[in-house]
């Protein structure tokens, strides 16, 4: 850990960053980001059209053994359906996240002998690493398998032209602006009596830099 010098320039995003999210987060049934407008599983299951799925490519270092000593990073797609839709306030600026509920990658991921992309919904993993910032997201659709329903084929909709107007501070992904439909708020309950089993959603695997708090 080190402490931020006064001939260090922090930015004022990543002081409010370092202060923590207010506690009182609104969540969404529905969210308009990146020319794509998103809904809730629940949300999805009142409409005709479906705007839950979404799909995430993330660099991963597969590891086959205990006994793997040279891992290689590599991409891997991950599949899943939105739960909730969060909003962070950080007083300067606004971060929505998704939280959802991702396919199994070994079992529940198949590609056809037609290239298409299958997955079984069913088979649900990474509950510990569930959210994603909403930029992160592409969004894609789910159509069930006439030839076995377990399955659901993916597909992707056309790209959308979006002029990404948000990305001049110096975060480069924070969402300043985006449009939505509250639902309602939530407390966020800081605790400082966690032991080792309590899940959290702060980093503890990287070093920190402390700010002073001026």
């Amino acid at each position: 850990m080190e402490l931020a010098t006064g001939d260090v320039e922090v930015s004022d995003n990543l002081r409010w960053i370092a202060h923590g999210p207010h506690p009182i987060v609104t969540t969404y049934n529905s969210y308009a980001i990146n020319g794509c407008h998103y809904h809730t599983k629940s949300q999805d299951k009142n409409k005709t059209v479906q705007n839950s799925g979404v799909s995430l490519v993330a660099k991963t270092m597969p590891v086959c053994s205990s006994k793997d000593k040279n891992p290689i990073i590599g991409e891997m797609s991950f599949y899943g359906v939105i739960e909730k839709i969060w909003e962070l306030n950080y007083n300067s600026f606004k971060v929505a996240i998704f939280k959802c509920d991702w396919v199994e990658n070994s079992g529940g991921f198949k590609t056809d002998e037609l290239g298409f992309v299958l997955v079984d919904l069913s088979r649900v993993r990474h509950k510990n690493d569930s959210f994603i910032f909403a930029t992160q997201a592409k969004q894609v659709f789910f159509v069930e398998d006439p030839s076995d329903s377990r399955w659901s084929i993916v597909l992707t909709p056309p790209q959308r032209d979006f002029a990404d107007q948000y990305n001049d501070d110096k975060l480069g992904d924070t969402l300043l602006n985006c449009q939505g439909m509250p639902k309602a708020t939530i407390d966020i309950e800081f605790r400082l009596d966690l032991d080792e089993n309590t899940p959290t959603y702060v980093r503890a695997d990287c070093e920190g830099t402390w700010i002073a708090n001026e």
